[in-house]
């Protein structure tokens, strides 16, 4: 295990380890790579747990990166799996479960092509990363930052409190004299980058933060 994985489980674990309930995956393997080739990959993993069904994490690893992969349950023995990128060449789907308090990766699951990259595919890839940078959070007129960070905690894995902060801290010149309270009505806000999300602390050390930046006099 590389030193990068090290930190990189440790950060996902600071998030989603409140979020955890106990799952015991049995059996993994490939089902199907719905997408075509150079498109956004999705694909159906086949899964035996031995205990309830719990919040697993998955990544893929392709290109020497690891990035974290959006899953669906179809039925109890069939997820999806969906990433924004495709896969070029030697490409796995890393599994991990949260055991002895804390995130180990379990099964690895090979989805290699014989792909090799091109020149396009690095401007694609490029481009990709271009518009995820520029991603931008949905906010009606007069919602409040309870109500937006509400609709993403889900889609971040994490609680109120730190969705919340994470908005917050990616967006400061969108607040009223960068108070956390002073959301200005109709302000485009961003997405916070994958890095902000995962160096937030669990529910209580959030909640604390916010409380604390809400009762702090405006700047």
């Amino acid at each position: 295990m590389t030193i990068r994985t090290i930190i990189f489980l440790g950060l996902i674990s600071l998030v989603l380890c409140p979020l955890v309930i106990h799952a015991q995956v049995g059996h993994i393997s490939l089902h199907e790579i719905e997408s075509s080739e150079r498109q956004p990959l999705s694909v159906k993993l086949n899964i035996v747990e031995k205990h309830e069904q719990g919040q697993l994490y998955f990544t893929l690893l392709n290109q020497n990166t690891e990035t974290m992969l959006d899953y669906q349950r179809l039925n109890n023995y069939m997820l999806r799996l969906k990433s924004p990128h495709y896969i070029i060449g030697k490409a796995s789907i890393l599994v991990y479960e949260f055991k002895s308090n804390g995130w180990q990766q379990t099964h690895s699951v090979d989805i290699s092509n014989s792909l090799i990259v091109t020149a396009k595919d690095k401007a694609r890839l490029e481009k990709i990363t271009k518009i995820q940078m520029q991603c931008l959070l949905i906010h009606q007129p007069k919602e409040t930052l309870w109500s937006i960070a509400s609709r993403y905690k889900s889609k971040w894995h994490v609680d109120i409190f730190s969705a919340m902060l994470a908005i917050y801290k990616s967006n400061l010149s969108k607040f009223d004299k960068q108070h956390i309270a002073q959301l200005l009505n109709n302000a485009e806000l961003v997405c916070p980058s994958r890095k902000t999300i995962t160096m937030m602390g669990d529910k209580a050390v959030m909640k604390a933060e916010f409380n604390r930046l809400n009762s702090a006099p405006p700047q």
